[in-house]
């Protein structure tokens, strides 16, 4: 009887023994568990912080290019503020030739002369409107690309703003992980 005491007792220190290892077992594999959950929110909290950055130098140089589309843009604006002027001075020059020849009080000399000045004023009256318009137009083309900058930058804030949320996001992911293991 004391034999099968011995057997019985025995069998359940092995039995004791088994479940506690499969009780480390598992701990163990909870660990294990939880340590690759932490360094899989700390890959995304690094992914955070990388596309965060990335998008902040997105920024920055879309702002950049802003700034030069519009000083340049504002450059071209003067410069055809100047070639207004410059249309104006010889529109006037042109109507004083005009006037002149209306009257009919010069000589044929002096006519033939005023004709040829004429002439030349329409030329030159043709070739500053066709520069002014091609300065209108790039004015123009350099406003719609400000308009697209502003447009690109209001989404790349609103992208930042997100990102900066997923990466805090992430950051209390990642102090959740570290606790869950110290426990």
């Amino acid at each position: 009887m004391v034999y099968y005491y011995s057997v019985v007792v025995v069998l359940g220190i092995c039995m004791i023994l088994f479940l506690g290892l499969l009780i480390q077992r598992k701990r163990e594999e909870t660990k294990h568990r939880k340590e690759m959950e932490l360094i899989s929110a700390q890959r995304r909290l690094e992914d955070s912080r990388e596309k965060l950055n990335n998008l902040r130098k997105l920024l920055y140089e879309v702002e950049n290019q802003l700034s030069s589309n519009k000083h340049y843009f504002n450059t071209k604006k003067e410069e055809l503020v100047q070639m207004a002027k410059e249309l104006q001075v010889v529109t006037d020059e042109r109507d004083s030739i005009q006037k002149t020849i209306d009257a009919g009080t010069t000589s044929a000399k002096e006519m033939n002369l005023l004709n040829k000045r004429l002439e030349l004023n329409h030329e030159k009256l043709a070739d500053m409107s066709g520069k002014a318009h091609e300065l209108q137009e790039e004015v123009n083309q350099l406003g719609e690309k400000a308009k697209q900058n502003e447009e690109e930058i209001g989404k790349l804030q609103h992208a930042i703003a997100q990102a900066e949320s997923e990466l805090e996001y992430n950051r209390e992911l990642v102090k959740i992980k570290e606790r869950m293991i110290k426990t």
